[in-house]
């Protein structure tokens, strides 16, 4: 058990679950949970009703426990770079915490800056929002009148906290699995990058680059919930041939060792 005084507020329980928001070809973790509800995305609020889940993704959340610990996963999401805004892909986020929510781990398939990261699992330590939007952007005056947030001038020190990134490395250690570090950008997308971009961006210090994840973190911060941000980086970003298609493929020869290490983490929250 963690012994610092944020995590101990932060224990897992039925009132508090972890909720889990899982990218692409990740959502696999959602058949490790012993099952007490299901929710269709269409039920959650603000959730795009005519949205389809692009491959990798499913839009059913499920409410239970994995290996005894309260859960809420989320095996898919929508993106900007499908025309949605960012308050609807922050739907799921505003669901989480109106379940109690107060730890959220999000995991996104990336592509890792050469140089400065390598393929494989690793954690978010920071972000910098390259997207163009931004989810406190006209506030919503609901998050007020429920007292989740005071205002939309949100101190964005330290989204990640450092106890949880430790968290991950102490597990990763101790399972035998390799997790790097480094700073996510968030882009728009759909494209992937360019040469020039990822020069641009190994200038900025970015080790990892992903359409997503970076939206979701800042209205979960806002919400007073702790983050861990995970990522898959299943190629180099500017890789020739990358595809959709490729980066499920890799991110399923990861499933094993990225259920290891949550689960890991899970079990010590």
């Amino acid at each position: 058990m963690i012994a610092d005084k944020t995590a101990r507020a932060c224990v897992p329980s039925v009132e508090h679950p972890v909720a889990l928001i899982l990218g692409s070809g990740m959502g696999h973790l959602s058949g490790l949970v012993k099952p007490v509800r299901r929710i269709p995305y269409r039920q959650i609020a603000g959730f795009p009703v005519s949205a389809r889940p692009i491959a990798g993704h499913s839009f059913e959340a499920t409410v239970g426990t994995i290996d005894g610990v309260p859960v809420v996963v989320y095996p898919g999401r929508v993106h900007l770079y499908q025309g949605y805004s960012a308050y609807e892909v922050t739907s799921l986020v505003r669901h989480a915490r109106g379940l109690g929510c107060r730890v959220v781990i999000f995991a996104c398939a990336t592509g890792a800056v050469e140089g400065m990261a390598t393929m494989g699992l690793g954690v978010v330590s920071d972000h910098i929002n390259l997207t163009g939007c931004n989810p406190l952007v006209g506030f919503d005056p609901t998050l007020v009148s429920s007292a989740l947030v005071s205002t939309e001038f949100v101190d964005m020190a330290q989204v990640y906290p450092a106890y949880l990134r430790d968290l991950v490395h102490d597990v990763a250690r101790s399972r035998n699995i390799t997790v790097g570090e480094g700073v996510l950008a968030g882009v728009l997308g759909p494209s992937f990058e360019t040469p020039a971009e990822v020069a641009a961006l190994r200038t900025l210090g970015v080790s990892y680059v992903g359409m997503s994840t970076v939206c979701e973190a800042i209205l979960a911060h806002a919400l007073g919930m702790q983050v861990l941000g995970l990522t898959l980086a299943t190629n180099y970003a500017g890789q020739a041939g990358v595809s959709h298609q490729s980066v499920l493929e890799v991110a399923q020869e990861h499933a094993e060792e990225f259920e290891s290490l949550v689960c890991g983490v899970l079990g010590r929250l």
